[in-house]
């Protein structure tokens, strides 16, 4: 894997609120070698390393885009489904923005069954319209 520079600014960092983690409840033990604070019942995450390990993810999806392989992008906060929904379609990536089951990846196999049962019922549907007349479609 090739190392880049990739632009990675603190201060734009902080704008953005990346430093805000959860709550001090509902954190994750393995988590503490990445906060560097609490504060108002939050948990500060370490920045600078945060970078580095942004940096790295950067390459390692740099990497993947040029061995063609494809992605998906997942946004559930409401100020970034925007942002998310444009760059993943520029970039010509699969993406969801509406809403994450949980599972989704997990469980695939049940989801794909769900989608292909949800596409059947699609050409079902077309096949039915395309069949009746308007008299009939209105009348069902």
């Amino acid at each position: 894997m090739t190392r880049r520079y990739w632009n990675m600014n603190l201060k734009e960092m902080i704008e953005a609120r990346v430093h805000f983690g959860h709550g001090i409840k509902k954190w994750n033990p393995k988590m503490a070698a990445y906060i560097s604070a609490k504060r108002k019942g939050t948990h500060i995450i370490n920045l600078a390393r945060t970078a580095r390990f942004l940096s790295e993810a950067c390459d390692l999806v740099f990497d993947a885009a040029s061995q063609g392989k494809s992605f998906l992008i997942v946004a559930t906060k409401k100020r970034a489904i925007d942002l998310v929904a444009s760059a993943a379609i520029r970039a010509r990536c699969h993406y969801v923005s509406k809403k994450w089951f949980s599972g989704m990846l997990t469980n695939w196999s049940i989801t794909k069954t769900r989608l292909s049962q949800f596409r059947n019922l699609r050409a079902e549907k077309n096949w039915e319209n395309s069949t009746m007349s308007q008299k009939e479609m209105w009348q069902s």
